[in-house]
């Protein structure tokens, strides 16, 4: 029996109960990677698609991304983290849960799938600090994108559900300019003025023009605002590319509505997520679906990209600084190419992310 005790004492100071998976960062480290700034990393090993990352008024950042898709995921709502420094997070669990209201025009219209884990479920949410609230933008998988808006004024709700800006695409978007008048996105190129009190849209939706034949994206839209040029983000994946990745793509104008010049690839990897401003000046942009994952790690999760941004008198260059996700003279050439011709005959009628089987 003392023998038995030694070894588990030995056992027990050997191997730590709270040993992270293999690939899976500690806190130090990560605060480490942050400051270096020169490489890509798991910022949580959370399963979450699509993550979009803001900094609130409060000096804190929070985060939100799909949590439950049609064939995965047990809650169906929007779940929020908030953190200090981009290393620690606090889960505040589900802020909204969808069959909390059943009649929210999320359940117009039937499912197109039943015999799934989630037939309807919740994509893509965003979390946006404005007028002195919080918002969030978000679709579901049928078809239809809308706003939830804070009944308390605080990001952890609870939230009402506001009437569906449309009832079909997906992807929603919230951008407000310098005159302080707020535009709803969605897709990968639509927009329009939102009323003062951002309960409906009051124009009839734009498309976002840009210089070429090929789409910008296809979802994932973002737009944010650098010195006096508008920066256009969206993002998509195409088989008809040499690398089959998810990517995002960008052009700049001088003009919110545009037209906006060539489209160019901006980062490899980093689809449908959001660039943002940490604390201290430093670039990110999120990114979730890639090959770079590690032994422990969650395939579909938080990961931080570290990004330069060069603003010139006429235009903005995006550049990552992580070889893994930085963009090749080949593919610019590829886009160049794309640009010229739009897409391929032999993908029309198909997805976009459709491969021939050979």
């Amino acid at each position: 029996m003392r023998n038995f005790i030694v070894y588990l004492i030995l056992v027990l100071f050997t191997y730590p109960a709270c040993a992270q998976p293999s690939g899976v960062l500690n806190s130090a480290e990560k605060v480490q990677l942050l400051a270096n700034h020169d490489r890509a990393f798991q910022a949580l090993n959370e399963r979450v698609r699509d993550p979009f990352v803001m900094l609130g008024p409060d000096d804190q950042y929070y985060l939100t991304g799909t949590t439950a898709g049609t064939h995965w995921g047990d809650t169906v709502g929007v779940k929020l983290w908030r953190s200090e420094n981009l290393a620690d997070w606090e889960d505040l669990g589900f802020v909204w849960r969808l069959y909390s209201d059943t009649t929210s025009w999320h359940f117009n219209a039937p499912p197109k799938q039943q015999d799934v884990k989630n037939p309807r479920a919740i994509w893509a949410p965003e979390v946006h600090y404005i007028n002195g609230n919080w918002w969030i933008p978000h679709s579901s998988n049928g078809g239809g994108h809308g706003l939830l808006r804070s009944k308390t004024g605080n990001p952890e709700g609870p939230y009402e559900v506001l009437e569906a800006v449309e009832d079909r695409r997906i992807d929603s978007h919230l951008f407000q300019d310098d005159d302080d008048m707020v535009y709803y996105l969605w897709q990968a190129d639509m927009m329009a003025k939102m009323d003062d009190k951002m309960e409906t849209i009051v124009q009839r939706p734009i498309k976002l023009p840009h210089d070429g034949a090929h789409p910008m994206g296809y979802e994932g839209i973002l737009m944010l605002k650098l010195e006096d040029k508008y920066l256009f983000i969206a993002s998509g994946r195409y088989g008809y590319e040499a690398e089959n990745s998810y990517d995002l793509y960008y052009a700049v104008s001088k003009n919110l509505e545009g037209p906006y010049g060539p489209r160019r690839k901006a980062l490899k990897h980093a689809g449908n997520g959001n660039i943002f401003q940490d604390k201290d000046g430093q670039w990110w942009s999120t990114a979730f679906d890639h090959p770079f994952f590690q032994e422990g790690m969650d395939k579909w999760s938080l990961w931080l990209v570290p990004i330069e941004i060069e603003l010139t008198a006429d235009d903005i260059l995006i550049h990552a600084k992580d070889g893994r996700f930085q963009v090749t003279a080949n593919d610019q050439k590829e886009i160049e190419k794309l640009s010229k011709e739009g897409v391929p005959s032999g993908w029309k009628g198909k997805r976009p992310w459709w491969r021939p089987a050979n």
